[in-house]
């Protein structure tokens, strides 16, 4: 069997960069990765000391499509493409996916010793979803909406964005 790591880890290495990049120049500082525990992905560092972390977490289009990038992506893997069938509500099943996503993450109680020591993280969800567009945003929000009651947040997360493409994050409203 390939190991993807390597392959993941320069997807989230990808993903963290732009990230720290884009909110350096959005709200004009100068965080800077000091290092990558993974978990999390990366603690971010300022000049003044400041701290925080970031986390990565992809949400696809369905299992398929996602072996269908990943055996794309892995040097030495055998590519397995995805068959192209009717999708049925494809944003609405796309949205629960990301909801999924979301809510593992906020859940899950080994990130509470990084918030002890770094403070609040950032959790960046890549959208690989290729019929991605402002329909699938509202699904997003609405799958949210029906199932934010469900999930307990263990307040580790500052903020959540979501990423297509490459364009600039986009926060994803949790509270």
């Amino acid at each position: 069997m390939i190991d993807r790591r390597q392959t993941q880890q320069e997807h989230e290495h990808a993903y963290v960069s732009s990230f720290v990049n884009w909110f350096n120049r959005v709200y004009q500082t100068d965080f800077k990765v000091d290092s990558e525990p993974n978990p999390p992905e990366a603690i971010l560092r300022s000049s003044s000391g400041s701290t925080c972390w970031v986390e990565v977490s992809s949400a696809y289009l369905d299992r398929d499509y996602a072996r269908d990038l990943n055996s794309f992506a892995t040097p030495g893997e055998t590519h397995k493409p995805y068959c192209n069938r009717p999708l049925q509500e494809p944003d609405n099943n796309f949205a629960r996916r990301f909801v999924c996503v979301v809510k593992n993450k906020l859940e899950k109680t080994s990130y509470i010793p990084c918030k002890k020591m770094y403070g609040h993280g950032y959790l960046i969800v890549p959208v690989m979803y290729p019929l991605f567009n402002e329909q699938t945003i509202q699904a997003m929000e609405a799958a949210w909406a029906a199932s934010a009651s469900t999930v307990n947040d263990r307040g580790c997360f500052t903020s959540v964005y979501f990423v297509f493409g490459s364009n600039d994050p986009i926060e994803f409203p949790i509270s």
